[in-house]
């Protein structure tokens, strides 16, 4: 029989002291918040479609009974004409 290998854990490195808060927010700056995504428009790290995207993300998306009101009903007469006319040939 051969013998079981146990996992080692991997070797701990020391990376420092750990962080702050103050670096943890600094990292996680916001890419979408409007300021950066002005700056990087102007130094052409985005295009304006993405900047338009980004801005996008920021808004609210309408509530369900405010789509609702405005949505704009479809006529299904041209449907119904060709069916008929489908129907009359056979």
């Amino acid at each position: 029989m051969s013998k079981r290998r146990v996992k080692k854990a991997p070797p701990y490195l020391y990376d420092g002291p750990p962080e702050s808060k103050e670096d943890k927010k600094e990292e996680t700056e916001d890419l979408y918040d409007s300021e950066t995504r002005e700056e990087m428009l102007e130094e052409d790290d985005i295009t304006a479609a993405e900047e338009g995207f980004m801005r996008g993300h920021d808004q609210e998306p309408p509530a369900k009974k405010e789509t609702r009101k405005k949505a704009v009903s479809h006529d299904d007469s041209i449907a119904v004409e060709l069916a008929k006319e489908d129907s009359e040939e056979d």
